[in-house]
């Protein structure tokens, strides 16, 4: 990863950090004072190096760890602020990153059987909101609030 490219995941993660929103390759150039296509070249490179990951066929991020640039299921709010995960493991990161609030998660494959579940983040630990969770292998298993 070179200068240059170190600059724009800086900045990809920034905007994901500071809107919730993944940032446009022109607003990444304006941020940087670039050509757009010299910012589109990086991304490109960053995501041959798996630093981040673009929507297939487009120079649109998708993630940069660990913070995702599309709607997901796993939802993190923190006061009146929202960004989308990748996974749990994700939204824990963005919440020990980012301070106290809650991880929602929901799977939208089974619309017919919604399942929801939360994680509520402070200071000094995690707490299993009440809800359903779904084990590895399908099981589904109560998840009991504890303080």
């Amino acid at each position: 990863m070179d200068l240059f490219e170190r600059q724009v995941r800086i900045t990809v993660i920034q905007t994901l950090r500071d809107t919730g929103g993944a940032p446009s390759t022109s607003d990444i150039a304006g941020t940087l004072g670039a050509a757009e296509s010299r910012v589109v070249a990086a991304l490109r490179s960053l995501h041959t190096q798996h630093r981040l990951v673009l929507v297939p066929g487009t120079d649109r991020v998708m993630m940069a760890h660990p913070f995702s640039g599309i709607a997901t299921d796993f939802v993190v709010t923190i006061g009146q602020r929202q960004w989308f995960a990748n996974c749990v493991w994700d939204g824990l990161a963005i919440l020990a990153l980012l301070g106290d609030g809650t991880l929602a998660t929901h799977s939208s494959a089974t619309a017919a059987q919604r399942t929801r579940s939360s994680v509520v983040c402070t200071a000094t630990r995690y707490r299993l909101a009440a809800g359903d969770t779904r084990g590895g292998n399908g099981a589904v298993r109560r998840a009991r609030s504890r303080r």
